[in-house]
């Protein structure tokens, strides 16, 4: 965006659009050339001085201070970044205005209880200029100290030995800036080369801030909203589908590999997972065996008579090839398709249950690195796991296959989703939430979402990147959580959310820093549902707190811990008619009022209705849930294979005393005291083992007896424990 302002000018409107539409406060953000100084001042326009005292600025510190200036009377606050395009030529400047109540209108409420406060600028050649003071000036007539806010040239003043405590929210409120500039500077960094250019309008709504550049050979294109319209008449055969871009590049993709010929990839057993189809791309996985895949699919649905198959992506680069290679493998068995382009999941599963038969296939990587993707597939509400996915590669080994022509429509699916969400859930008051994307497919209508139902949101890591700049997109993770619980603390956020690379799963943190995990969150749904649902079953996986149990217990339900898996949470559920089931991975599969499928962003809204009913703040909310000593998933890394052989050694051969063993899902003994879990995951060759306890001590003592166990099994493991 910045790069389109700088080449034309009428590129201005969108980059203020794209900034206005997520910080309201700012009023301009301008890109301006380098050597803009060389020019004509009052080509600049009225505020001449301030643009060029920041680029100045920036240009000799690669960004200028947030500072204000008097203009007519009135303050305005400015700030500006320096960008570069490689490591060493300037692409221009980026400076961006707000009116002086982005920092005087909160200020006002964090009068210490010294009973003076002043903010000045200082900028270091001149006497210090007020903007605003609150008190009696005479409390500071012993002395005064004067406390720099970082990354700008205010000050603030109070008397001699107040507490900084009383007045520390100020600092973050002066950075607003500074977020606005880091915000576009991130956008535009990811941007200039990995995106096509985007047309923002601002007479569209919240939903169509990317779309695809108008293509001069298709009117439906021109009018993408992000994605792709219905049109009129399907083409025959099989179609060159036509798919939103967000930012791959094929040819980009190409030159990136140096040319390198890419051999077709040969389909093995070994993508055909526990809960989906999964490989790596241009390894185990790429357009050909997508169609194949697509063929197995087709046939199957065929024969359940569940068709048609809707059709969606992540944000994934490999995602438009491998789309294109399903779509048209599904169709070559005669099944007719939807193709709703790149949506969250939740969105896709949405489509699947309302348009059709509950049949679908979203390709995606979900919390893999970049080069993995994938296939989730679901025919006739089912969710195929275990037997089922592997009937589908032995569908291709024996060649059942169907052979027809299918019908292929492109819908946009974006709006029904969230006006379902919106209709669902209106919020009793606002919060404000920080909404980690995290660089997935969520991005495009989260921050959206939860702004509609009545939520404050600031979006973080909101821009689709298939390379996933920032952090992993993977929510369960503390360490990918970093970054959100910086931003919840510099906005003053009441929570956090985090969100997987397709949006099915759901993090949480609150502003203290603490991280609550899903299975403490599930605490909160289980009571507001079995408030309505009276003895109804819930489900949760062995990975779980054991006080989930206790808390559905006393909430008047009836407690299931079952195998971990969303594929198999899923048909658990519909086994039993439960009305929610959760697992620690933060996927949440809400039947009551919903689906009965796992859709972050929904699970995000349904906790946000929660807190918003509560007196007390979200922080409190959560606080008071009953809670252990725990750990993360830790993992135990091996070789393809090896963890399951592990596990059943495991479960003959290891024994606990005074515990009571489970062994459902690889092996969890139940102490008096805590519990611990040792199984094998199926997505990847490694050991996930997780504990639990009332104290430190009782920690360490289950942790040894599984310490002990393990290593008599196999000596040479490295546990992280």
């Amino acid at each position: 965006l910045a790069k389109m302002a700088i080449e034309k000018p009428e590129g201005l409107g969108d980059l203020e659009h794209y900034l206005v539409g997520r910080m309201r406060e700012v009023t301009e953000a301008r890109v301006y050339p380098p050597g803009i100084w060389l020019g004509d001042t009052e080509d600049l326009g009225e505020k001449g001085y301030v643009i060029l005292s920041m680029a100045l600025a920036a240009h000799e510190n690669t960004h200028a201070p947030v500072q204000a200036f008097e203009f007519e009377g009135q303050d305005v606050v400015a700030g500006a970044i320096r960008l570069m395009e490689g490591e060493e030529n300037i692409a221009g400047y980026l400076v961006v205005m707000a009116g002086r109540e982005v920092i005087t209108d909160s200020f006002n409420m964090t009068m210490p209880s010294a009973g003076y406060i002043r903010l000045e600028q200082n900028n270091g050649r001149f006497n210090a200029t007020s903007i605003r003071e609150f008190g009696d000036p005479t409390l500071g007539v012993q002395g005064t100290q004067r406390l720099p806010v970082p990354g700008t040239l205010f000050r603030i003043v109070v008397p001699q030995g107040a507490a900084p405590s009383s007045f520390g929210g100020l600092p973050r409120l002066a950075m607003f800036l500074l977020g606005a500039l880091f915000l576009a500077y991130g956008l535009i960094k990811r941007q200039l080369d990995l995106r096509p250019k985007v047309e923002l309008r601002a007479d569209a709504p919240a939903l169509a801030k990317r779309q695809p550049e108008p293509s001069n050979t298709s009117e439906s294109q021109s009018e993408a909203y992000p994605g792709i319209q219905q049109p009129d008449t399907p083409e025959p055969g099989l179609p060159e589908i036509s798919l939103p871009d967000l930012h791959f590049d094929p040819e980009k993709r190409r030159r990136q590999k140096r040319h390198e010929p890419v051999a077709p990839v040969e389909l093995t057993a070994e993508i055909f997972r526990a809960y989906d189809i999964r490989g790596i791309v241009d390894k185990t996985l790429d357009a050909g065996v997508a169609r194949k895949v697509g063929q197995a699919i087709g046939s199957e649905v065929l024969d359940r008579e569940a068709g048609p198959v809707v059709v969606g992506r992540d944000g994934r680069h490999s995602g438009p090839e491998l789309v294109e290679g399903l779509i048209q493998g599904i169709s070559s068995t005669g099944c007719d398709v939807i193709s709703i382009g790149a949506v969250p999941t939740g969105a896709l599963y949405y489509i699947a249950n309302e348009c059709g038969s509950g049949s679908g296939v979203m390709v995606t990587g979900s919390h893999n690195p970049p080069d993995y993707n994938g296939f989730k597939v679901m025919i006739g509400g089912e969710t195929l796991s275990g037997e089922r996915i592997s009937a589908l590669h032995g569908r291709l080994e024996n060649s059942e296959l169907r052979i027809g022509k299918g019908e292929v429509r492109e819908e946009f699916a974006l709006d029904r989703y969230r006006e379902r969400i919106v209709s669902d859930i209106q919020l009793a008051r606002p919060l404000k939430v920080v909404a980690d994307c995290g660089n997935g497919i969520g991005g495009i209508c989260a921050a959206d979402i939860l702004s509609a139902i009545g939520a404050d949101v600031m979006p973080l890591y909101d821009e689709v990147d298939g390379d996933f700049p920032n952090h992993h997109p993977d929510p369960s993770e503390p360490e990918n959580l970093k970054d959100l619980i910086e931003t919840i603390n510099i906005m003053d956020a009441d929570l956090g959310v985090a969100f997987d690379g397709d949006a099915d799963r759901l993090g949480v943190v609150t502003p203290s820093g603490s991280i609550v995990y899903a299975d403490r969150v599930m605490m909160l749904y289980v009571r507001e549902i079995l408030s309505r649902n009276p003895g109804a079953r819930i489900i949760y996986d062995v990975k779980c707190t054991g006080h989930l149990r206790t808390v559905i217990e006393e909430a008047g339900g009836e407690p299931e811990m079952y195998k971990t898996g969303h594929s198999l949470i899923k048909n658990r559920m519909k086994e039993v008619g439960a009305p929610f089931a959760g697992e620690m991975s933060g996927h949440f599969f809400f039947k009551d009022r919903w689906y009965g499928f796992d859709c972050g962003i929904y699970s995000a809204a349904r906790l946000l209705e929660i807190l918003a009913l509560e007196e007390r703040t979200p922080e409190e909310v959560l606080d008071s849930l009953p809670n252990s000593i725990s750990t993360p998933e830790l993992k135990v890394y091996m070789n393809e294979g090896e963890n399951h052989e592990f596990v059943k050694q495991f479960q003959e051969k290891a024994r606990f005393v005074d515990a009571r063993v489970n062994t459902i899902d690889g092996l969890r003994a139940d102490f008096e005291d805590g519990w611990g879990l040792c199984r094998a995951s199926n997505t990847t060759p490694v050991l996930v083992v997780r504990f639990d306890a009332q104290s430190e001590e009782a920690l360490e003592v289950i942790q040894e007896a599984f310490r002990l166990q393990m290593l008599a099994i196999r000596s040479d493991l490295v546990l992280p424990f």
